[in-house]
């Protein structure tokens, strides 16, 4: 019988076995926008959490089931602009951001199996292709409208201008520099000829609102389908706080006014009939009523027109614009409401593209790799696979309920969700359907923001820190740079860039981390030979294994890596404990003691290496190479099992974590904005 079969190691087996494991997953992470480099929040709160995930999960399912893309969001006005600053032609300045941004994960060894782009020339017509069938999918169930509405335009540059390129002070606050429909600085929305004395950022002159028509997203009808996912098994993957926001947003909501003639008395005869329901104060001499389904919202309309009661559907957050005025963007389709004329003027609006776009990276990475079967819709189709997308808390409206949309509105019937969810049909979990080609929804990671003085850092604003300046030569730089992030509770909270905080942890690598891998090895190289000597798991590190195998089965799916590398933390510190009760590198002590501690110590080295490789790959490969074990011990089956008896380790020392001072620049400064 195999050791790893019985005694300690088949209860390890048996917590392992407890992971639930899908047939594949493909993973995303928030696409940025090609108008500049990648600054630190862009790797803290999307590619190194997705990229710790990818890592992580390729160990377990291998590398051919896991499919990690993201790519350059390229279309828009921002670009545009950027473009015309720099004087080159869009395309080719954002092929230089691209190149940018894939120099910049290559040095935080971002494991991306393809960075893609929306203006790709070689992919261009197969994504037209795909964002045009969820356009016409949109259209087929009456989900688009055309709307004329008013829009900032600067005539000096003879341009419509987002939201952004607008500003002026806030209408509530008086804060100077707030936006054209919010204001950072005191959180308010409001509606663009709100905002008080509005400049072009482009121009400095003071733009006009100018009439345009558009095609707008109406999603109310799928209300009931969006609301009902998301509070079911949206509890399985957001955040409390998230979710929270998420449902407040569009909850089923309807409003009346309290002075209309008998409203009062009416509502009190009504109250009991209409359902569970909570009011809500509002302006206006209003009271909203709140429901906890949009099945009890109908029955309240219901009860209502029956009493002759007039009311109101809260139905704003519904509806969004899905066309742009700006000619560097993906063409419409034709038959939708616009005229040709319209349509000559008009491109996609970069929101829904971007929200299509991981389908179209996913399908240009699978061209002629020979990667499960070729086809986009074996990741985002297949309910034996999942999708997991990391994104910055400020796109979760987006991702959670536009993307949710946008996927309903491609199957045959919308509303089947519900009934999947209800009655779990066929093989699939909740929220899945059982058609080979219906689009299946995502689990979402969100991730707050990483600040700078109290606020987060932001390239318009110029206030970030670039991600290539907070790395050294240093092999270790990536790694230790990596390690902090991940260690950041972003996905809880906010999040200071502290340089003092970020010394302290690299210091932590350097001291008990080193001491925990360098102790066993120099004890072996010294009394045994170089080799692990025989010995048994000492029963705290039995106990101390099993929790830490519980802890990675419950944390790594979730992406809470701050908690799991506490423990992991925790875990390496018992090799120093180890060592200070034992001796396992002095003769004077009991032979057979400090055989079972080495052995024990060397056991938990293996398991460090596995556990610690998705977040400090490089050092964990010198480790790896220092133990004298090949690149297949990265693999789920490889942990929580012992090195043999005589196994012979590195002769040599290797270099592992780095102080802070050797990894990173004490020059470290706010960059300026571009």
């Amino acid at each position: 019988m195999n050791e790893a079969d019985h005694g300690p190691y088949g209860q390890f087996a048996q917590i392992k076995a407890q992971l639930a494991v899908p047939e594949r997953i493909v993973i995303t992470a928030g696409m940025p926008y090609a108008n500049g480099p990648l600054h630190l929040g862009h790797l803290a709160g999307a590619f190194v959490p997705a990229d710790i995930f990818a890592r992580w999960w390729r160990m377990v399912l291998g590398e051919a089931n896991v499919l990690f893309v993201s790519g350059s969001d390229d279309h828009g006005v921002t670009s545009l602009i950027r473009a015309r600053q720099e004087g080159e032609p869009p395309a080719s300045y954002i092929d230089s951001i691209r190149k940018s941004h894939q120099s910049t994960f290559k040095s935080y060894q971002i494991s991306l199996n393809h960075y893609g782009s929306t203006s790709a020339l070689a992919y261009l017509e197969e994504h037209t292709r795909i964002c045009h069938s969820f356009i016409h999918g949109l259209h087929g169930h009456n989900l688009l409208t055309v709307r004329t509405t008013q829009q900032w335009f600067d005539e000096s540059v003879n341009l419509f201008l987002p939201d952004r390129l607008v500003m002026g002070h806030c209408p509530v606050c008086d804060h100077e520099g707030a936006y054209s429909q919010e204001c950072d600085h005191c959180g308010a929305q409001y509606a663009p000829e709100q905002l008080v004395d509005p400049v072009s950022s482009l121009s400095g002159n003071s733009p006009i609102l100018k009439d345009t028509r558009h095609l707008w997203l109406d999603m109310y009808p799928l209300a009931p389908a969006i609301f009902h996912h998301l509070a079911t098994t949206g509890r399985k993957h957001y955040q409390k706080a998230v979710l929270a926001e998420l449902l407040a947003d569009i909850a089923p909501r309807l409003a009346f006014h309290k002075q209309s003639h008998g409203a009062d008395e009416r509502y009190q005869l009504l109250k009991d009939r209409i359902g569970k329901h909570k009011q809500r104060a509002a302006a206006q001499g209003q009271l909203i009523l709140e429901f906890g389904s949009y099945a009890q919202l109908h029955q309240a309309e219901q009860e209502c027109a029956a009493a002759g009661m007039s009311y109101e559907l809260l139905t704003s957050w519904s509806g969004r614009a899905v066309s742009r005025d700006v000619s560097w963007g993906l063409p419409l389709p034709q038959g939708l409401g616009l005229s040709a004329a319209e349509l000559h003027h008009k491109t996609l609006y970069v929101w829904p593209e971007s929200l299509i776009a991981p389908l179209s990276f996913t399908a240009q990475a699978l061209q002629g790799v020979d990667k499960a079967g070729g086809r986009y819709q074996d990741y985002w189709c297949n309910q034996a696979a999942e999708r997991h997308q990391f994104i910055g808390i400020d796109n979760i409206y987006f991702y959670g309920v536009m993307q949710t949309a946008l996927w309903l509105a491609q199957r045959a019937n919308p509303m089947d969700l519900m009934a999947a969810d209800q009655e779990m049909v066929g093989p699939g979990r909740a929220g899945e359907l059982s058609g080979e080609d219906e689009l299946q929804l995502s689990k979402i990671h969100t991730f707050f923001h990483l600040q700078v003085d109290g606020r987060k850092m932001s390239k318009s604003r110029g206030r970030f820190f670039t991600a290539d300046q907070m790395l050294t030569p240093h092999p270790s730089s990536s790694d230790q740079m990596r390690y902090f992030l991940a260690f950041l509770s972003l996905k809880q909270k906010p999040a200071n860039f502290d340089l003092a905080l970020c010394q302290q942890r690299h210091n932590f690598l350097a001291g008990p981390m080193n001491a925990a891998f360098e102790k066993p090895l120099s004890a072996a190289r010294k009394h045994y030979a170089s080799c692990v000597p025989a010995g048994k798991l000492l029963p705290k590190v039995i106990r101390e294994t099993e929790k830490i195998l519980r802890i990675t089965v419950k944390m790594m799916p979730q992406s809470k890596y701050p908690q799991f590398l506490l423990a992991v933390e925790n875990y390496a510190r018992l090799i120093n404990g180890l060592f200070a009760t034992y001796k396992p590198h002095d003769d004077r002590f009991p032979a057979a003691a400090r055989g079972d501690a080495l052995y024990s110590c060397f056991f938990i080295l293996k398991n460090l290496v596995i556990l610690l490789a998705p977040f400090a790959p490089t050092v964990m490969d010198e480790l790896r190479q220092s133990l004298a074990l090949g690149p297949e011990v990265y693999a789920w089956s490889e942990l929580a099992t012992p090195l043999p008896a005589g196994h012979a380790i590195e002769a040599r020392s290797r270099t592992y974590f780095a102080p802070a001072r050797a990894v990173m620049d004490p020059a470290c400064h706010l960059e300026e904005a571009p």
